[in-house]
């Protein structure tokens, strides 16, 4: 199960808000419920992306729902000249155009 951007359900829960904050709220006790319905011995992976990790909930984050973390950091330069390299690769480029 893949969930993107979890952040817009999963984010640190408030006191109080409006209609739509309390909606979200529902949705994330939900989840968390959800995640601590699978057994370990079911071959079910739940994988979360999010760009925002630091407005997580920690009841998310916490062990036995969210077990492993792991980041993409941005691409170096080194990185970021070889994916231009990928993707004008069947370009029509200026010949001798330097990608640096």
């Amino acid at each position: 199960i893949f969930m993107d951007e979890i952040d817009s359900i999963g984010s640190s829960r408030i006191e109080s808000g409006s209609g739509g904050d309390s909606e979200v709220q529902r949705t994330m006790l939900e989840l968390l419920n959800q995640l601590d319905g699978f057994e370990a011995t079911k071959n079910i992976k739940v994988i979360m992306a999010t760009n925002r990790i630091d407005i997580l909930d920690p009841a998310l984050l916490r062990p036995g729902r969210i077990d492993r973390k792991i980041e993409f950091p941005p691409p170096n330069e080194e990185a970021r000249l070889d994916i231009l390299k990928i993707h004008s690769r069947k370009m029509n480029l200026t010949r001798g155009i330097n990608l640096r």
